[in-house]
């Protein structure tokens, strides 16, 4: 049964949802990465919020269709800025470059041109998944999207909210009361929190409102923007290619469990137009200013079962319409602390990490473990880079142990799904699958799309060694396997 209270519910959820994401990218565009104010209100904020606009209107017009043709009630996806990505885009990609080259302008055209790269590696690899995704082992799925999710929402941003103990912190331990405890309250908790976090801030006065400029309202449209493809651009994009790769796999990966998720609920889309949806128009948004990919969120299930129908992706859409053409988003940012919105991007980051356990056996949860620990890694590096460069070590490389972080950080995602892929292989004594696995890494290594800081040919290396004698030896424990099994079956 439908009502519009589940749809206001929804509104206001998935809503939050995106726009924490972006009170916090736009902190970090300004405060961090220092790209001028200008960008953000003219290039950023208008292409962001009528890119969203697009994406809520077309979900909303799928699931209409969807609803029409099968006379009964749909649930449109929901859909809006992917968490990890905008937090891996800002943190692994805009911060290093804006800090070595110190050209935060730089560090937002590589992001735009990665944006664009992003998606179309993302419908490609959707498609391929529609009609391959039974021969990929679960474990590998989940690692990337755990481990993104683990590292960049929870650990990347909680020693923030230790900074603001009253307005972050306690938010925070709230919402997991609420959360563990399941205790059922009136409003979306992604709101609840934001709005807790913000008074107390005012209340405690760790906040103090700034107006903006009375030149902010006004009405914005989105501007085209033409792609730098300067060879600073084209360097560091190519650079950074293993990761934007990686992360084109783990949004399809998830765009296909979100489809999967709606069938819990009988609404069956056509998962090849969700795909492409998402995929363009997270690609158009690249040409009109907005560096952050779009995708498709969990909880479709859920907002079915509150009763919230096609009708919500509608006002969410319609809402940032009017938040990106007036300039209203930016009087919104400037009421939020950046911080208050953490709490919930960190209960994401649990809750998605605690959702990839439980759809593994309990003997896979190893596997999980052993994707996450790669992408940790590269958190890691990146803070100890950035420290180095912040404090002029210039033997940074050269300090015992920074070399092996190298190593494994680099294509951090890509390896986290191969490695998992192999174990598990090895897990169920499927040996040639395991060693086609080494081989695998063997190529990417080769061709440096990981352990490396930019692609190149580099086969010769003792750790592509080291994946050989691996391989070797799975291959003969398979030859030994498949012996002992035609013995057994001759007695």
């Amino acid at each position: 049964m439908i009502n519009q209270s589940a749809n206001l519910n929804a509104t206001i959820g998935v809503f939050f949802d995106s726009f924490a994401k972006i009170a916090v990218s736009i902190a970090v565009l300004t405060g961090v990465i220092n790209l001028p104010q200008d960008i953000i209100n003219h290039n950023i904020l208008p292409g962001l919020c009528f890119s969203l606009f697009l994406l809520n209107f077309a979900y909303f017009w799928q699931a209409r269709n969807l609803a029409r043709n099968t006379n009964r009630e749909v649930t449109a996806l929901p859909s809006g800025l992917q968490a990890s990505c905008v937090f891996v885009w800002l943190f692994a990609i805009m911060l290093p470059i804006a800090s070595k080259t110190g050209n935060p302008l730089l560090a937002y055209k590589v992001a735009l041109f990665a944006n664009l790269i992003n998606a179309i590696i993302f419908i490609i690899v959707g498609i391929l998944l529609i009609k391959f995704l039974k021969y990929i082992p679960a474990p590998a799925l989940f690692s990337g999207l755990a481990g993104s999710a683990f590292t960049w929402l929870a650990i990347n941003n909680l020693p923030t909210l230790f900074e603001h103990p009253l307005s972050g912190l306690l938010p925070l331990l709230i919402i997991l009361v609420i959360s563990i405890s399941r205790i059922k309250i009136n409003i979306p908790i992604i709101m609840f929190g934001v709005l807790l976090g913000t008074i107390i801030a005012f209340v405690s006065r760790e906040f103090q409102w700034v107006n903006p400029d009375i030149h902010s309202y006004q009405i914005y449209t989105p501007k085209f923007i033409w792609l730098d493809l300067s060879s600073p651009v084209l360097e560091h994009c190519y650079s950074y290619l293993p990761l934007i790769i990686a992360f084109a796999i783990i949004d399809a990966v998830s765009a296909i469990q979100i489809l999967e998720e709606s069938k819990l609920s009988n609404d069956h889309f056509n998962p090849y137009s969700a795909i492409l949806t998402s995929g363009v128009i997270s690609g158009f948004s690249s040409i009109i200013g907005n560096p952050f990919a779009m995708a498709l969120f969990f909880g479709h299930y859920s907002w079915k079962q509150q009763g919230a129908d096609h009708k919500f992706s509608l006002y969410n859409g319609i809402i940032y319409l009017i938040l990106g053409s007036t300039g209203l988003s930016i009087l919104l940012i400037s009421l939020i602390p950046e911080w208050v919105t953490l709490p919930v991007l960190i209960v994401i980051g649990i809750t998605t990490t605690a959702v990839s356990f439980e759809a593994l056996k309990k003997r896979e949860y190893i596997l999980l473990i052993i994707g996450i620990i790669p992408i940790l890694t590269e958190l890691i590096y990146n803070k100890l880079e950035l420290f180095s460069a912040e404090n002029h070590i210039t033997n940074f490389m050269q300090l015992d142990g920074v070399n092996g972080l190298f190593v494994l950080a680099k294509g951090s995602i890509l390896f986290s799904l191969l490695l998992t892929s192999i174990f598990y292989f090895i897990m169920y004594r499927k040996w040639f699958q395991a060693a086609s696995g080494f081989i695998i890494l063997i190529t990417l290594s080769g061709f440096g799309l990981i352990h490396s800081q930019t692609p190149k040919i580099q086969f010769v290396r003792h750790i592509n060694l080291t994946y050989l004698i691996c391989a070797i030896i799975c291959i003969i424990a398979g030859f030994l396997a498949g012996k002992i099994i035609k013995n057994e079956s001759e007695i």
